[in-house]
């Protein structure tokens, strides 16, 4: 019997989640590579802004750093000029009006990564421009039109020459040990993301200082969250997971341990109280009306959304609440 598209897709699907376990067993192995600053002392005032500053009160967690300026128009014309092959979610590069180049993910992480996306914003973490379009239409698609909702994120978006360029590394990179960087991994596990592959982060250039700085060290891609981590296929977008998985395991000979189920476990092994403190401190000075404006941002509905935020309320509180050892 012939085998059928979905099949051929769970199949498919398969080999590539056992390909993946075993590079990151591999990873996790004695050839894990190293937690090491590529700077030779502690980052400047001004390199450290390559990765965090801070916010400015109130910033607009619905449209984000690029503002309504820069989110596409949902009434556009869009053609696909390319269809994503890999990754969890399938998505396409789409041209739009003004000929616009666009990445459109879909769900189930075209929401997620938005509301993440804010959140990191939202207390000073760069991040690139994107949106959610929920109702729009696209010719030479694979699926009937209207499409799914969807995460746009421009290629090249008209804020001060921001470029997209080469990777980075959470093992080495200008800010290992900080608490900025330590404060970033802290959040990764507090959203359940264990997509930390060295692809997910990006390293933006600009052609002026905007946010303090000309080059922008992004962690983006954010998709897995709001679910819990683990190495194959981890739920995403799931509030009853969301809601049931731990945020900290305890804390041993100043350490802390957190509930992570990923690949790069190697990370999280010099996390200190003062870390999960300090991005609990800057997650709480949130107002409820951001936290609303970021998953309503992702397209979540409010129901869903209060069990998200009471959630994260939650961890927040757990977090401050660690005592240095």
């Amino acid at each position: 019997m012939p085998e059928t598209a979905n099949v051929s897709q769970i199949r498919g699907r398969l080999v590539i989640s056992i390909l993946a376990l075993t590079i990151g067993l591999g990873a996790n192995g004695c050839g894990a590579s190293a937690l090491k600053s590529t700077l030779p002392g502690p980052p400047t005032a001004d390199q450290l802004a390559q990765l965090w500053i801070q916010p400015d009160r109130n910033r607009d967690l619905f449209h984000g750093v690029g503002g309504s300026r820069l989110a596409p128009d949902p009434a556009g014309k869009y053609a696909v000029i390319e269809i994503k092959r890999g990754g969890f979610s399938r998505g396409y590069t789409v041209i739009g009006p003004d000929d616009r180049e666009w990445s459109a993910k879909f769900p189930p992480e075209a929401g997620t990564e938005i509301v993440a996306s804010r959140v990191l914003w939202g207390i000073g973490y760069h991040q690139p421009p994107i949106y959610l379009l929920g109702d729009w239409a696209a010719s030479k698609a694979t699926s009937p039109n209207p499409q799914l909702p969807a995460r746009f994120r421009e290629k090249k978006p008209d804020l001060h020459g921001l470029d997209a360029g080469a990777p980075w590394s959470y093992y080495q990179n200008p800010f290992v040990g900080t608490p900025q960087m330590n404060g970033l991994l802290v959040l990764q596990a507090m959203l359940g993301n264990s997509d930390l592959k060295d692809a997910q982060n990006v390293v933006y250039k600009l052609d002026r200082t905007f946010e303090n700085a000309q080059r922008w060290y992004v962690a983006r891609d954010l998709g897995q969250t709001f679910g819990r981590t683990g190495v194959i296929d981890a739920p995403r977008g799931d509030i009853e997971v969301f809601e049931e998985t731990p945020f900290i395991r305890g804390v041993a000979e100043g350490r802390v341990r957190l509930e992570y189920r990923g690949r790069h476990k190697a990370l999280f092994g010099n996390i200190r109280p003062a870390d999960v403190r300090w991005v609990c401190e800057r997650l709480d000075k949130l107002t409820d009306q951001q936290w609303r404006d970021a998953f309503r941002a992702g397209g979540i509905d409010s129901k869903a959304s209060d069990r998200f935020i009471r959630r994260m309320k939650q961890k927040i509180a757990e977090g401050l609440a660690l005592k240095d050892q």
